[in-house]
């Protein structure tokens, strides 16, 4: 049984790259054997294999919330809002999209999403201050979370 773990955003857009910092700060964190770290970027379908062939899922991404800055929420599938029609183009996927498509050609695996409110998004590769002053925080959250949800799912 594999978890994957896959850090979403831009590095380039401010706290839009968040999803990707936390997924490098957790490779020098001790993780269980079975949890596979993957910088996801900003791919769209192009993750979808890798979502496939996982036994469990967890994915890190900026999140508007409405939320203070740095504020970080969980959500399961049932909490995304999902496209509608079958309209699909391979360019510009976002998440629900390629998690909608996902679930048109197989079964999604159990899956967690990991939503981080961000303050900036704009060009420029740090984090916000907002954001980067609840780095701890936020790495705490994501971390306890992947633990659990990987017990959880085991059990």
């Amino acid at each position: 049984m594999n978890t994957l773990v896959v850090g979403l955003g831009n590095t380039l857009l401010g706290d839009e790259g968040v999803g990707v910092h936390i997924v490098n700060v957790l490779k020098d964190q001790p993780l269980p054997p079975s949890v596979v770290l993957k910088d996801g970027g900003v791919s769209g379908f192009d993750i979808l294999p890798d979502i496939l062939e996982s036994d469990r899922v967890v994915i890190i991404d900026a999140a508007k919330m409405g939320l203070v800055p740095g504020s970080v929420r969980s959500f399961t599938l049932d909490n995304v809002q999902m496209p509608d029609g079958p309209e699909f183009s391979l360019h510009d996927l976002g998440l629900p999209q390629v998690l909608k498509l996902g679930s048109v050609i197989s079964s999604l695996p159990p899956m967690l999403l990991i939503g981080i409110e961000p303050k900036k998004i704009a060009p420029g590769a740090s984090l916000s201050e907002e954001v980067t002053g609840q780095m701890e925080n936020i790495l705490e959250y994501v971390y306890s979370a992947i633990l659990d949800f990987t017990k959880e799912v085991v059990n």
